[in-house]
């Protein structure tokens, strides 16, 4: 069994509560996998209750749904929206799907999950303020974000001096920074404008950094 989150309309809530969620009344559409062609009903739910933005919203409540895992399967939802937009990206968003119980948590930005099945009443609980139990990750994006880091701070010991001064470069960009680089010491001294703070650092070699595939551990 695997535990999935779907935020619906407060008004809604009791019934949902007492009948469950029925698929033909709920579905947000019909989906095709990598493997089965055959579009099919289904409903988008997510792995984190804080993957939603609806969670700001008072006039939705988040319930917490316990579910087999084979009739769940996560996709991107960042390539999702941009294959709308671009449709040559639509083979590669359903080649990306993947069945939950292969998911490696902290591969995908925004991860949503498909439903492809009625949820029961006995599947469904009110998930509280507090969550009701500990989860532990703040959100998909934070984890996704901190794995790349990570891996590239593991292959690159100095890999944050250059996210510094990559951001410090477009600040003085931007005029909030006066720069002073010095090729012959390949030192860079960023000036505040307002507070004349300065910040040193060394201009990093951006050749250096390649991407690499990385490899992520499923936990």
């Amino acid at each position: 069994m695997a535990v999935i989150y779907y935020y619906v309309p407060e008004d809604k809530l009791e019934d949902i509560i007492d009948c469950g969620l029925k698929l033909s009344e709920w579905k947000d559409g019909y989906q095709s996998t990598p493997w089965e062609g055959i579009e099919k009903p289904c409903f988008s739910a997510f792995l984190h209750p804080l993957d939603d933005d609806r969670h700001k919203d008072r006039s939705y409540r988040c319930i917490k749904i316990d579910i087999p895992m084979e009739y769940c399967v996560v996709y991107d939802s960042d390539l999702y929206r941009v294959s709308n937009e671009f449709p040559e990206l639509k083979e590669k968003f359903i080649k990306s799907m993947v069945p939950l119980d292969e998911y490696i948590f902290g591969s995908i930005r925004r991860p949503g999950c498909f439903v492809f099945t009625t949820v029961l009443s006995e599947q469904i609980s009110l998930l509280g303020k507090s969550m009701d139990e500990p989860i532990l990750y703040e959100n998909s994006e934070i984890l996704y974000v901190n794995n790349i880091l990570q891996q590239f701070n593991d292959s690159y010991h100095e890999f944050n001096s250059v996210l510094l001064y990559s951001y410090l470069t477009m600040q003085e960009q931007k005029g909030v920074f006066r720069c002073y680089r010095s090729g012959e010491n390949n030192i860079a001294v960023f000036f505040d404008k307002e507070s004349n703070q300065y910040i040193s650092i060394p201009i990093p070699d951006y050749y250096k950094y390649k991407y690499k595939k990385f490899h992520y551990t499923k936990k």
